[in-house]
């Protein structure tokens, strides 16, 4: 039990008691449980029953369009996965200039008001996603499930690209987003920032190495997480049910912190940049990911970072 410490005030001639708590962290205030945004993700019944709707585009994202070619979702749009990076100063995988993107979504009928729904393999929905999150499109989901469980349900099919008009879009760069490796590289080991590493185990310890990359570790903090994790369908755009993702969270991010995700170049990571909106925690991509932090020779670390026990 508390107990209570007479205090003389001689200022005012009184004697009050002040409470001295036993548990000190039992009346620290803790942050606010994150909330998380269900309309990042929508069904297969409610793009059916959005079918008519004209401000709903539907973009299929995918390396090339064989996939499309063979059968999309009616009136989806294919857009090739390479459209969505450039290589800077020889670090691939980082997001093009606004007008460059503009152009891209526009030509695929997008528009300000616009309803964006992705479809396609996890990975590139999500980095499709992430690109949409910087340009500042207000709203974007994935297609949980994908065109693999439209097509299951016996919902009709179309092979034909539709004819597209134009769209236009006036880009409100969020570069709050997209974190630096300057801006990183001053926040390890302090409070405030989790990092959340999705890379393999190998990449993560720095004993195995990516063709063309070897791994020499991992940014210190930083928590591992395979993308497969996220997702019931490694083809197929599919993220697991809230508790679960939220499970895999509490056991890698310190609540009230801002997440900041990696990988290699940025596309695995783009998968917990995703999840990390979905389930409300304030999160950043940092784009140039390993390649460009171990091309900068910042520090690595390969001691396992614990995870969390919530």
């Amino acid at each position: 039990m508390p107990c209570r410490v007479p205090v003389l005030l001689r200022a005012v001639g009184l004697i009050v008691f002040a409470s001295c708590a036993l548990n000190v962290d039992a009346q620290a205030p803790r942050a606010a449980a994150p909330k998380a945004d269900t309309s990042l993700v929508v069904s297969t019944d409610w793009l059916a029953a959005h079918a008519d709707d004209p401000s709903v585009v539907v973009l299929h994202i995918d390396r090339s369009d064989s996939a499309y070619r063979a059968g999309h979702i009616p009136g989806a749009r294919h857009v090739a996965y390479a459209a969505l990076s450039v290589d800077l100063s020889g670090i691939r995988v980082e997001l093009p200039l606004p007008d460059s993107l503009r152009a891209l979504f526009e030509g695929v009928g997008v528009s300000n008001p616009s309803h964006v729904v992705l479809t396609g393999p996890p990975l590139m929905v999500t980095r499709a996603f992430f690109t949409l999150d910087y340009l500042g499109h207000q709203h974007v989901s994935g297609l949980d499930g994908g065109f693999t469980k439209w097509k299951a349900e016996g919902r009709s099919v179309q092979q034909n690209a539709p004819e597209v008009t134009r769209g236009h879009i006036t880009p409100q760069p969020r570069p709050v987003v997209v974190a630096q490796a300057e801006w990183l590289l001053g926040r390890l080991g302090k409070p405030g920032t989790s990092l959340v590493d999705t890379r393999t185990e190998g990449e993560y310890l720095g004993t195995r190495e990516r063709p063309g990359l070897p791994s020499n570790g991992h940014l210190d903090g930083a928590r591992r997480l395979e993308w497969q994790e996220m997702f019931r369908d490694p083809n197929e755009f599919s993220p697991k049910g809230l508790d679960d993702l939220a499970a895999l969270w509490r056991e890698r991010v310190t609540p009230g912190d801002t997440v900041v995700t990696y990988c290699t170049v940025g596309y695995r990571g783009s998968g917990s940049y995703f999840v990390s909106r979905l389930l409300g925690y304030p999160v950043k991509l940092y784009d140039g990911s390993y390649e460009e932090w171990s091309k900068k020779n910042l520090p690595l670390v390969k001691a396992v970072t614990p995870l969390r026990t919530p």
